[in-house]
């Protein structure tokens, strides 16, 4: 009974204490005309990046159109075959925000005319273009483009997000007068306890202990109501999702509160961040854990070199000391922008550890980072130089040699796939001799079955790359050129009643790394969807009557080239 009463006090504590996130209204109009439905949240936890707007459901389709939501400026247009696509940035000096809508499948003919016109002169398909405050002026509810699947998209939708105009950071649109239907609670999945320690114990090991959760909304609980016992220091992790009414997606969740007692020792918020925070996701998750299981954990403690401005509430970096007798009622709360809140209690149990001292041993095969500090790592057959704040805080990187004949370098182990490098360092790895031509070579990053070529510069002997990544790496050669075919044409056929041309592009290993594509002579201008390894070109008064010859060079990263030609009547 007595339990029962201090649990119903935390969760008045708790409720009383939460003020929703408020909205502020800048009168912004829907950038689009159909209810908001979301297929993903701002600040969700994506890889190497938390999310950085909320990506709007468009009906399954393209060619929705997509409006300006206040009075503004173009202040930005940008085409990639990756990231964000064609995007359009507008700014708004009334409230100080930057609107940016992203994967369009296509911008209003003025922009796309004048787009067009760079796009040739600087005869490139990606551009990024600064217009002048005058040059495209835009009023509310104006259309400034179409809804699309462009860049690194997964299928047709809008990606919109609000900035800080001065800062560049971006804001949670949900704060800014928008909603949406939302009475579901989120769910939480998982929970993790970790020892931080030699001398820190939970359930009298020295590892993490994971925990099956069951149930919803305010009834959470550890599956089979495990008590979990522990000694030393510990920290925690949850997994949780969210879902929004009358959409199939899981979404990601606002906030998460970790109450001992009645002190919050944790507290996340995704409320706005800078585009260089983004990367410290890896260490806000549990890295090792997504890495072997392909699901985050947002941990509580907080890595030394770990500088995101999203945590609040944190005491002892999310650390908290056990003593031997203890019996604290912990309390995770959830919530998602709409208010839903979901909470799992448990219980932590505090014991007396083993107290088994272990020898300290010396393992020559590996190497300590200091966090925050350069450091190298000098072998026979290769070499690693970590720049200041590689790492979010001291590691162990293994570091091992292995012989190899069927490749042209030895297979060199540095460090694990499970830990975060949070910016790019050099890797250098000696070559075999061959005879082979060298630029045919790239470091490749071996993850089990997977070969994932991540290319490098020949140089007196050794390859050089720079990456982010560690694990197992080798010298392999790409001779194989790319293939290039024609979709929807055949040489010498009548082209008059084709709107597109269509070419697909394929590599076998290395990659597509230049594109050269002419029509008469002349440099012609193709969207490049490499998703969906596609060319396009939209027929224009390029296309002369009577015989054209149109000419596509494709080069992949170790620079083998294929030329494709046709003869085009119109």
């Amino acid at each position: 009974m007595k339990y029962i009463y201090l649990f119903i006090i935390l969760q008045l504590i708790i409720v009383q204490g939460f003020s929703q996130q408020k909205k502020v209204s800048a009168n912004y109009r829907s950038p689009i005309d159909l209810p908001l439905y979301l297929s993903g949240t701002f600040g969700e936890l994506r890889s190497d990046h938390f999310h950085s707007g909320v990506d709007i459901r468009v009906g399954g389709k393209e060619g929705l159109p997509v409006y300006a939501i206040a009075d503004g400026y173009v202040s930005r247009i940008a085409v990639s075959p990756v990231g964000f696509g064609k995007a359009v940035y507008i700014d708004h000096p009334a409230t100080g925000h930057t609107s940016v809508y992203a994967h369009l499948q296509r911008f209003k003919p003025d922009l796309a005319k004048w787009v067009k016109t760079e796009q040739y002169a600087q005869q490139k398909f990606g551009v990024n273009l600064l217009p002048d405050k005058n040059k495209f002026p835009v009023k509310k509810g104006d259309i400034i483009g179409y809804a699309g699947d462009s860049g690194s998209s997964g299928g047709p939708h809008l990606h919109f997000e609000i900035r800080d105009a001065a800062s560049q950071e971006i804001l949670n649109p949900l704060a800014q007068g928008y909603t949406i239907k939302d009475f579901i609670k989120p769910y939480i999945l998982r929970l993790a306890v970790y020892p931080e320690g030699k001398e820190s114990e939970v359930n009298s090991k020295n590892k993490a202990s994971f925990y099956q959760v069951e149930g919803w909304g305010e009834q959470h609980r550890i599956k089979d109501n495990k008590v979990i016992k522990a000694s030393g220091s510990v920290s925690f992790g949850i997994t949780a999702d969210d879902t929004h009414n009358e959409t199939p997606n899981t979404n990601g969740v606002y906030s998460i509160e970790l109450w001992i007692d009645s002190t919050q020792i944790f507290g996340f918020s995704a409320d706005r961040f800078s585009f260089d925070e983004s990367r410290y996701i890896n260490s806000m998750i549990d890295y090792g854990y997504l890495a072997d299981n392909k699901s985050r954990i947002v941990r509580t403690k907080i890595d030394p070199f770990n500088k995101l401005g999203m945590y609040n509430h944190v005491k002892s970096n999310g650390v908290l000391k056990i003593q031997p007798g203890d019996s604290l009622k912990a309390l995770y709360v959830v919530k998602d922008y709409n208010g839903n809140s979901s909470k799992l209690p448990f219980t932590l149990v505090g014991v007396q550890g083993k107290s088994v001292k272990t020898e300290e041993t010396i393992d020559t095969n590996s190497a300590e980072v200091i966090a925050g500090k350069a450091f190298t790592i000098k072998e026979k057959n290769f070499e690693a130089a970590f720049p200041d704040d590689a790492f979010y805080t001291s590691v162990q990187i293994a570091k091992k040699e292995e012989k190899s004949n069927s490749h042209f370098s030895d297979i060199i182990t540095l460090g694990s796939k499970r830990i975060p490098v949070h910016k790019n360092y050099k890797l250098r790895i000696k070559v075999n001799e061959t005879k082979l031509n060298r630029e045919k070579l790239t470091i490749v990053h071996l993850d089990n079955e997977n070969k994932n070529p991540i290319g490098g510069i020949y140089e007196a002997g050794w390859m050089t790359v720079n990456t982010r990544r560690l694990g197992r790496f080798v010298v392999m050669a790409d001779t194989i050129p790319p293939v290039v075919s024609a979709v929807n044409f055949k040489n010498l056929a009548q082209v008059d009643s084709l709107k597109v041309l269509k070419v697909s592009l394929k590599d076998d290993f290395s990659g597509i790394n230049d594109i050269k594509p002419s029509l008469n002579g002349e440099w012609l201008l193709m969207d490049y969807d490499p998703k969906n390894k596609l060319l396009t070109y939209e027929v224009d008064e390029r296309l002369k009557k009577g015989e054209n010859i149109f000419r596509l060079i494709v080069t992949d990263q170790c620079n083998n080239k294929t030329v494709f030609e046709a003869k085009l009547n119109k």
